[in-house]
């Protein structure tokens, strides 16, 4: 029987392939050679059939091979991973994606941060020298002033009546265009164009009462409030302006122009001088400068009445020239003061404004064919309008 490739092991030795000596196989015994060469030949098989020997064998190849055999197997296991989305390079993605998004976040928001601040840096700067800003003396209305002016109730005109004081309303300064002229409109509504200055302490006075009338037929928005000449006489009235504001009504038209600022300048330009030593702030142009120049001046407006402010239009109706009631009574009070007065309206100075602004309501129901109803047929207006004789 052929041994060659399974002859035993010299004593001593280590098996081959992992076998162990066997102790019958001795020398000198034909039955235990070929008992031993049998048992050999079975265990080999048995061995062969071992679970993992086909692992271990692959292992021990790829050892024998060297780094250089695994690397193609390494390289396309990643790739699948990679494109398949496997667990290794979900979780690198995983771990690192806050780190960026952070990062990513942070700087978003920084950037955002710096449009904002340099937005806001843009807008104070330009506060106070566009329409609409505050600034020229002047800081938007309070909401207590806003609400107190624009919603006087029916009970309180009726209560301060309409019956002329001393204080006024001086009846005499809305007078009619008696010669035909031509239609003053605006978006198919009469327009009512008013002119003043926010130095002049007669336009002081005249914005309470017209305000008040106003917004018996609409809503204004972006009043400001701002202080008279603090040199003229009398002082720094507490007043309203009309700069940077808005108008909406449903039956008439508003237009305004404060012409001068009350901040005193020291330039000698004739803006300046026109201004009465104020800084400019809207000169007259387009409507308003027609209107001015046309019915500000003779034959219109003669003596000490040309050229004067304020100056008010009624849709080329009538015409204002003057302040309908005198300033002095609104000397040493704030404009808060002034608007939460108007709920006693048979007190100073909430009587006067209220009963001018009756007549003021007055001329603009004739402009709009009297109404609103619930506003021109109130007897306290009727009565005012009687009064105006217009």
């Amino acid at each position: 029987m052929a041994q060659s490739g399974n002859r035993p092991p010299r004593r001593g030795q280590s098996p081959k392939n992992g076998n162990r000596p066997l102790s019958d196989d001795r020398p000198g015994t034909d039955g235990g050679r070929e008992e031993s060469a049998a048992e050999r030949a079975r265990e080999r098989l048995a061995k062969q059939n071992r679970p993992g020997q086909k692992r271990q064998g692959a292992s021990q190849r790829a050892r024998s091979e060297g780094p250089s055999a695994q690397r193609p197997k390494a390289d396309a296991s990643a790739a699948r991973r990679a494109r398949a989305g496997g667990s290794a390079p979900r979780r690198a993605t995983a771990k690192n994606a806050p780190r960026r998004s952070t990062a990513m976040t942070v700087g978003v928001l920084g950037t955002v941060l710096v449009v904002l601040a340099v937005l806001v840096i843009l807008v104070v700067s330009l506060t106070g020298k566009k329409a609409g800003g505050n600034g020229f003396g002047m800081k938007s209305a309070p909401a207590t002033v806003v609400n107190a002016i624009g919603h006087v109730s029916p009970s309180a005109f009726a209560a301060a009546g309409y019956a002329p004081t001393a204080s006024g309303p001086y009846t005499g300064s809305i007078t009619a265009l008696k010669a035909p002229q031509p239609s003053l409109t605006r978006g198919g509504k009469p327009l009512i164009a008013y002119m003043g200055s926010n130095w002049c302490p007669e336009c002081a006075a005249t914005r309470w009462p017209f305000v008040v009338a106003l917004s018996r037929f609409g809503t204004f928005k972006g009043l400001r409030i701002t202080v008279s000449s603090a040199t003229d006489t009398p002082a720094s009235v507490s007043t309203l302006s009309f700069y940077g504001s808005t108008y909406k009504s449903p039956y008439i038209a508003f237009l305004s122009d404060e012409m001068c600022s009350d901040v005193p300048s020291s330039s000698t330009s004739a803006a300046v001088l026109g201004c009465n030593g104020y800084k400019p702030l809207q000169p007259l142009s387009g409507t308003t400068k027609k209107i001015f120049n046309k019915y500000d001046f003779a034959p219109y407006e003669t003596g000490q009445s040309e050229d004067a402010i304020p100056f008010i239009d009624f849709a080329n109706k009538f015409i204002e020239d003057g302040a309908l009631m005198d300033p002095t009574i609104l000397t040493g009070l704030t404009q808060v003061q002034i608007a939460h007065s108007l709920g006693n309206p048979i007190a100073s100075p909430a009587q006067t404004i209220l009963v001018t602004a009756n007549y003021y309501t007055a001329a603009i129901c004739k402009l709009t064919n009297n109404k609103p109803g619930s506003v021109c047929q109130m007897p306290v207006v009727k009565q005012a309008g009687a009064g105006l004789k217009l």
